[in-house]
């Protein structure tokens, strides 16, 4: 008999370093020349679909996608319990949430580490967490996605997100009028390939911000810029990016070359199909994190 944990626990492991979380994927698929392989990631929603695929196929369990806005995880509700698998928040094992645990505020916490691990000022080790809060009375989920700030130093909550039980998708993907809005939302600011990459299990990051540019400009090159395990950010001419550009294609199977040319194609999807007239983007903030 099939472990139901120890199933969920090897599809997520599996999608965060074979299925990276690539925003440009999505746009490829919708509005260009089609699907890219499955090695070169997928959006945050399509990575849970991934997850779910992967847990269905090998125990039968099903999964309910729950979502908030454009956000999507995969949330198994069995009874008294419940397990959230959501790999765009890089947790390393699944969260697990039993209802005998509540506290007096009737709610259920739990947290799990994440990636990154990123190194503090004496060396220490610093991962990164997902803390997950199931409140009872409102029947929601809280996820927060925290990870520590080397600029800062100390942690600082990158992403939340509230998913409400019984809210969950249809139909798995939503029909194609459903996502294309979706992919050009303002909050979409830019385009990028985040890998976990195999050898060492650090997080690394290629990015291509769609603020910032003069009207009409075609996306160039010379608009990349890369992530490292620490968020220290790198721009084209110099030796971080150049490795950290390498090391994500490596991770993904693809020259640096062809990496760099999904982004920049990405990009110029977006800015053909993005309503003219629709709200402004907030800037991507290209600083060290």
């Amino acid at each position: 008999m099939t472990d139901p944990d120890l199933v969920r626990a090897g599809a997520l492991e599996q999608v965060l370093v074979e299925v990276p979380y690539n925003s440009a994927a999505q746009f490829h698929e919708y509005f260009g020349a089609g699907e890219l392989p499955r090695r070169l990631g997928a959006s945050c929603a399509f990575q849970s679909f991934e997850v779910g695929r992967l847990v269905g196929d090998r125990s039968g369990a099903q999964a309910d996608y729950l979502v908030d806005g454009r956000h999507v995880a995969a949330v198994y509700a069995e009874g008294a319990r419940i397990t959230v698998l959501d790999p765009y928040l890089l947790h390393r094992v699944p969260l697990v949430l039993n209802r005998a645990d509540a506290d007096d505020d009737g709610a259920v916490r739990t947290v799990a580490e994440a990636f990154p691990v990123r190194v503090r000022a004496d060396g220490t080790p610093a991962p990164a967490r997902v803390r997950a809060t199931w409140r009872l009375e409102r029947a929601e989920i809280v996820l927060e996605y925290v990870r520590f700030s080397p600029r800062r130093g100390h942690n600082a909550v990158s992403r939340a997100f509230t998913l409400r039980m019984g809210g969950g998708l249809a139909e798995v993907p939503p029909p194609e009028e459903t996502v294309r809005p979706l992919l050009t939302h303002p909050e979409q600011n830019n385009v990028s390939i985040r890998v976990v990459h195999p050898g060492d299990l650090h997080l690394r990051e290629v990015v291509f911000p769609l603020t910032g540019r003069s009207d009409g400009a075609a996306p160039s090159a010379d608009g990349l810029l890369t992530k490292d395990n620490q968020g220290v950010v790198s721009r084209p001419g110099t030796r971080g990016f150049d490795t950290g550009l390498a090391l994500v294609a490596e991770a993904v199977g693809e020259t640096p070359e062809r990496v760099a040319e999904i982004l920049l194609e990405a990009a110029a999807i977006h800015a053909r199909v993005a309503p003219a007239d629709g709200p402004a983007m907030p800037e991507y903030a290209a600083v060290d994190e």
